[in-house]
């Protein structure tokens, strides 16, 4: 067995006899299903003005996160999940016994962390210090990921460096959209805005 499996293999032989602990991961992980959390991060900061240009970063963090790992990682690495590698380990019943989903995509990367990933640096590049209980819950959503052996541990880290890079590229695209292209937008929209004012009629005498 390589260090992977050995891994999950040692966790799922020491941990999963406790219940309480199966469903609290299990429910941690539901955090990041089909990257729930971080679109739900990015609409929340969207939604007022003060902190819209947070959730652009966000945005943008999140875009590339799905380009880089659901369009070209996923389908080109085409990793085979734990469970289906190693199937007499026992993963698989203990799955059912929590009534967890077992997704059917490649297990390289870790698409749960690579998107709270993305979302949380997107976050603390922009807030810095005040941003950092966002990474803790990415750390827990990726730690959930292992406990649950749905991915093994090199996928969760690759997941974490993709979502890390995606959630630097947003804040500085953010940066060049704030910058460069939004104020030449509403100068467009203002001139066009002007140019639908009726001239005012000449007052004659």
């Amino acid at each position: 067995m390589n260090a992977d499996i050995q891994i999950l293999n040692w966790v799922h032989g020491v941990f999963h006899g406790q219940t309480w602990l199966n469903y609290i991961m299990k429910y941690v992980t539901y955090i990041g299903e089909f990257g729930a959390g971080a679109v739900l991060c990015a609409i929340g900061l969207l939604i007022f003005k003060k902190t819209r240009w947070a959730g652009v970063a966000v945005g943008i963090a999140c875009v590339l996160d799905v380009l880089i790992v659901n369009v070209i990682l996923k389908l080109s690495v085409n990793r085979a999940r734990p469970w289906q590698s190693y199937p007499g380990l026992g993963f698989q019943e203990f799955h059912q016994s929590i009534s967890v989903r077992e997704p059917t995509d490649s297990s390289f990367p870790s698409g749960h962390t690579a998107a709270l990933f993305a979302a949380a640096v997107a976050v603390v590049m922009y807030y810095k210090v005040k941003g950092l209980p966002a990474i803790g819950v990415a750390l827990l959503v990726a730690l959930s990921r292992i406990y649950l052996c749905m991915h093994y541990p090199s996928d969760v880290l690759g997941g974490m460096l993709i979502g890390s890079a995606c959630g630097v590229a947003g804040y500085f695209l953010m940066k060049v959209v704030k910058k460069y292209i939004f104020p030449k937008v509403l100068k467009l929209f203002v001139k066009e805005k002007a140019s639908d004012t009726p001239p005012e009629q000449e007052s004659t005498e």
